[in-house]
């Protein structure tokens, strides 16, 4: 009997972005293997419903590391024989604690995955490990004999710049025993195989892309008087909200005749900052509406409710192919977005517009004034994106079809 056991963040049990990637991964692997047990660490929200009658939703690793679990995987001579081959990487006293909280749980989830192993009986032979990153439990996994494993990785989980701090140590150690890692976009594919030249050829570029519209976003207003923007983003200093709202502000001063929207969908640190920022020297022609946080059916609901001309994003980084992006190429709507990442192996003028990881106002003004005349040719193209590559439900399928191949 082939079985895949699938290590998440939270999923089914809510989430910020495991629910538009893994959900739509669930039923292809329970269509591929005899048995899928899902394993989240964390605990976000309600159980997903509807999942495929051979998925079983395993809840051993919710429970966080105490006290005693710590004092126990500080006492593990690995976890120092890791550290030491990390000391020339560790430049500060908040990297030191993420290279040590990293190897505690790394080591403390070892002995639970052990444990789920045992529960459930798991033939190691026919038995495919998959974690959806490239953290602590694909590294705990490599330290299991016989476990046959896989992950992905999509940004924080690759970049160094992302991340306090990412141990170069268990990486190689778990590329050394993994059978293959996906990173979502080919900069990222690039990345590591840079960074981990022995490995790179297990190292490969696996796609997610978004599932179907619900329907086609409303046509545009004959003439431009009117124009919508939207943004999706946590409202963090890496995905650079803020500085959208700046740019997006100094563009509708520039055209005082035109009536524009933006309209902002997340949430985050810096989301008092923004709303201050939202009602200061906010030119007359702009308004501005901040949805907060919303479920992926919210987001669904503007793109397909109500017309959008533009998604606006401006990330300084971005591991994979960003689900938002993904999602307005599969309503027709243009993108405007920083060139970072994997963003530009979906976004060029074609459908939307590249900016510079760090764009000023006098950029995005010169984008979108550039766009605008372009935005029905766009929208058709964007569409066809859409359905060529991003399609997650064909990326989806090929992929269970080939990690299925992994064990007999």
């Amino acid at each position: 009997m082939a079985v895949v056991v699938l290590f998440t963040e939270s999923y089914p049990f809510g989430g910020y972005t495991e629910p538009n990637f893994v959900g739509p991964e669930i039923a292809a692997l329970a269509a591929e293997f005899d048995r899928v047990i899902i394993a989240p660490v964390l605990v976000r929200g309600p159980m997903a419903g509807g999942l495929p009658a051979n998925v079983t939703v395993d809840t051993s690793l919710t429970r966080r590391p105490g006290a005693v679990d710590k004092a126990a995987a500080l006492a593990r001579p690995s976890l120092y024989r890791h550290l030491a081959c990390d000391y020339a990487y560790i430049h500060t006293v908040a990297q030191l604690r993420s290279a040590v909280a990293f190897s505690a749980y790394t080591v403390h989830y070892r002995t639970k995955i052990r444990r789920l192993i045992s529960k459930y009986g798991l033939d190691l032979r026919t038995t495919l490990f998959y974690t959806f990153w490239f953290e602590y439990q694909a590294a705990a996994l490599a330290g299991i004999s016989g476990a046959r494993f896989i992950t992905r990785a999509h940004g924080h989980d690759i970049y160094d710049s992302e991340s306090p701090f990412l141990s170069h140590s268990w990486r190689e150690h778990t590329l050394s025993r993994a059978l293959a890692c996906y990173p979502a976009s080919d900069s990222g594919t690039a990345y590591i195989r840079a960074d981990y030249p022995a490995h790179a050829g297990k190292v490969a570029t696996r796609h997610l892309g978004s599932v179907a519209p619900d329907g086609v976003n409303p046509p545009a207003l004959p003439d431009d008087s009117d124009v919508t923007l939207l943004s999706v983003a946590r409202v963090e200093p890496e995905k650079g909200v803020l500085r959208q709202l700046g740019c997006v502000k100094h563009w509708a001063r520039l055209h005082p005749q035109r009536r524009v929207r933006w309209i902002h969908v997340g949430d985050g640190s810096e989301m008092e900052c923004l709303r201050r920022q939202a009602a200061e020297d906010v030119p007359a022609n702009l308004d501005v509406e901040l949805c907060g946080a919303l479920p992926n059916s919210g987001v669904r609901a503007i793109l397909g409710g109500r017309h959008v001309d533009f998604v606006v994003m401006m990330s300084r980084s971005e591991g994979g192919r960003p689900i938002a992006l993904c999602e307005a190429l599969s309503y027709g709507v243009p993108v405007i977005a920083s060139g970072v990442g994997g963003v530009p192996e979906i976004i060029d003028a074609e459908v939307g517009a590249l900016l510079s990881p760090a764009p000023v106002p006098e950029e995005f003004v010169s984008a979108a004034d550039a766009a605008m005349p372009r935005r029905q040719a766009m929208r058709a193209a964007a569409l066809e994106r859409w359905r060529r590559d991003l399609d997650a439900e064909p990326l989806r399928r090929a992929f269970a079809r080939e990690i299925r191949g992994l064990v007999p």
